[in-house]
């Protein structure tokens, strides 16, 4: 049997503190500040989001993405394609630039509740969990 994820957008919990991180399995950043609909495939105007995915030994993995048909490196974030295919030039993560970051539970929940105050009033920033 499989278990589906569904995810929930929450509005910016003012001030209200997240405490804690239970029967989460990815939290996304989202920034859609520069996003244009017309324009978020290869126009310029993209979004982007920085996913925190929960791994087996409790930390939480750090990964990029974007609306852009380009190529972009989860790893780093940047527009490149770090994607190394010789063995030697890369590291455990596949990526020539290094390895995936990792972030604690009492990390992430600092970062979720700095985002969510400095962008109190922003509606093109925005988080999503996703649960089990």
């Amino acid at each position: 049997m499989h278990s589906k994820s569904r995810f929930f957008r929450f509005g910016n919990f003012g001030k209200r503190r997240l405490e804690d991180l239970n029967g989460i399995k990815r939290v996304r950043f989202n920034n859609y500040s520069e996003y244009d609909s017309e324009k978020s495939n290869d126009g310029g105007s993209y979004g982007f989001w920085t996913d925190y995915s929960r791994l087996e030994n409790g930390k939480w993995e750090v990964s990029y993405g974007t609306t852009a048909d380009f190529e972009y490196c989860p790893v780093c974030g940047s527009f490149n394609d770090h994607y190394a295919e010789d063995e030697d030039d890369i590291y455990n993560s596949g990526y020539s630039c290094g390895e995936f970051a990792t972030a604690t539970s009492d990390e992430l929940i600092d970062e979720i509740n700095k985002f969510e105050k400095e962008h109190e009033n922003d509606d093109e920033y925005f988080i999503e969990y996703f649960v089990i």
